[in-house]
């Protein structure tokens, strides 16, 4: 098993999640933009289950996707990290945004989603399979 251990940038919130992951990659979404400042998000999916919130407690934002489904971002209502996303789509799930891992360097990326929102100075890194919408739509290139 994988020890995915994190928190918040003022560590008011803390994780771990002892899980193997279910994937891993970039979503160029433009909801993923907003709460990132800009890039892609950068996330690991795991079974929510293996997900254990240590210390504080995230607030959650509820939103609609693209596609229409209910999306739930989590993140430190005090320094305002993201930290968590989840779907109504896929309830079991729960993406880890790297940017809240203590060891950053564990986001091995598998492939890039979203492609046909992303800026035009967004990398797109041909070497991994990518998606113009979510994997799901079978609209795969590479």
């Amino acid at each position: 098993m994988t020890l995915f251990i994190g928190g918040c940038f003022c560590r008011a919130i803390r994780y771990e999640a002892n899980v193997e992951p279910a994937a891993a990659g970039a979503c160029h979404c433009r909801d993923c933009q907003y709460v990132s400042g800009g890039a892609p998000a950068y996330v690991i999916i795991v079974p929510k289950a293996g997900v254990a919130v240590t210390q504080g407690s995230p607030r959650v934002y509820w939103g609609r996707s693209a596609l229409d489904n209910r999306v739930g971002r989590h993140f430190c209502a005090d320094c305002g990290t993201p930290l968590f996303g989840e779907t109504e789509a896929n309830p079991a799930l729960l993406a880890i945004k790297v940017g809240s891992l203590d060891d950053p360097s564990l986001f091995k990326p598998a492939a890039n989603v979203w492609v046909s929102a992303a800026q035009p100075w967004h990398h797109i890194d041909q070497a991994l399979p990518w998606f113009t919408k979510g994997p799901l739509h079978f609209d795969q290139r590479g």
